[in-house]
């Protein structure tokens, strides 16, 4: 018999009897800025400028109960998104992530998501793929390339994204070999985006779609930016093959680890988003660190994930903290 998960007062916390979860983290970055400089990452590069495998696992051993972490996914950083003089090597940047996370691939497998610029001719784009495939011993399950782009506010571009990359042709002609070569697109673009993102991937049913954090739902905008963003979620959730990662709630919210009023306009936004997707379609993940340097403990996020998922069955709890990823992502190795 299953046994139940009784909370202690409602805040993520549990009985040691009750069963473990295993926890695949699906959004991780690693980083050593020394030895690969790489500009886009601005403040992050003083503030942290070596990111290891060794320091994510210590990291990852302060997981609260019941939590215990069997696997990963790390997704590039930023790293083709730069002028050309600048631009750090994408290829070397999965050599040294597998270098660095192979020696603990038996008790820990992952899987990389890489950059790809999108607005490249596609016989370009195949090459580059190749190379990653091989780069990362076919551990590459898919691509991501930053498109956030805001015409007026600053907050909301990110580095060298110059432009809306959604309306370049070549984008939708990269789409497609992506799909082409059974690999995932991780989405990040702003509410006012979506529409021009759903146009296009509405016309590809068989490439997964995971979006990142939230959908960037941003603390601090108006009720134009909240209208799009709803707008923009419920017009992704109709496509059956879109996913969403339940990260980086603090873009959201600011303090919701520490302050109970915004943790619960956090957990209503975390719930709004299951309701739409379901939960086989919904990710917690750890976006470190990131949400390190926003001074967020592994412990304190996690809690948090725990106390927005406390009402769910079990199942459906499973599928929040591994099962969705490895879903979305394929097996991870």
């Amino acid at each position: 018999m299953v046994k139940s998960k009784k909370k202690i007062a409602n805040d993520g916390h549990y009985e040691a009897k009750d069963l473990p979860i295993p926890l695949c983290d699906p959004h991780f970055h690693m980083w050593d800025c020394i030895a690969h400089p790489n500009p886009n990452l601005g403040e992050a590069a003083q503030t942290l400028p070596i990111y290891s495998a060794q320091n994510y696992h210590t990291d990852m051993k302060q997981l609260p109960f019941p939590l215990y972490w069997v696997s990963g996914i790390h997704v590039e950083t930023i790293v083709g998104e730069s002028k050309e003089s600048e631009i750090p090597d994408i290829i070397e940047e999965t050599r040294w992530v597998c270098s660095q996370l192979n020696s603990t691939a038996p008790q820990h497998p992952f899987a990389v998501v890489a950059f790809l610029n999108l607005t490249q001719e596609t016989p370009l784009s195949d090459y580059l793929l190749e190379r990653h495939i091989n780069a990362s011993g076919n551990r590459l399950c898919g691509v991501r390339m930053i498109l956030n782009h805001h015409p007026h506010n600053r907050e909301l571009t990110w580095p060298n994204v110059d432009s809306n990359i959604l309306k370049n042709p070549n984008f939708r002609r990269n789409i497609a070999l992506l799909e082409n070569r059974n690999l995932s697109f991780d989405l990040s673009c702003n509410p006012h985006q979506i529409p021009d993102a759903e146009k296009v991937l509405r016309d590809f049913p068989d490439l997964h779609v995971i979006i990142n954090h939230l959908g960037f739902l941003h603390d601090g905008e108006d009720e134009t930016h909240l209208r799009l963003w709803r707008e923009g979620m419920e017009s992704l959730a109709a496509l059956p093959n879109t996913f969403v990662k339940l990260s980086m709630p603090w873009f959201a919210r600011n303090g919701f680890h520490w302050n109970r009023i915004i943790g619960g306009e956090v957990g209503q936004i975390i719930r709004d988003l299951i309701a739409l997707f379901g939960c086989n379609r919904c990710m917690f993940a750890s976006n470190y660190p990131v949400d390190k340097m926003q001074g967020i403990t592994i412990t304190a996020l996690y809690r948090k994930f725990l106390e927005w998922s406390s009402d769910l069955p079990e199942k459906d709890r499973a599928n929040l903290f591994h099962d969705t990823a490895i879903r979305a992502y394929g097996p991870i190795q």
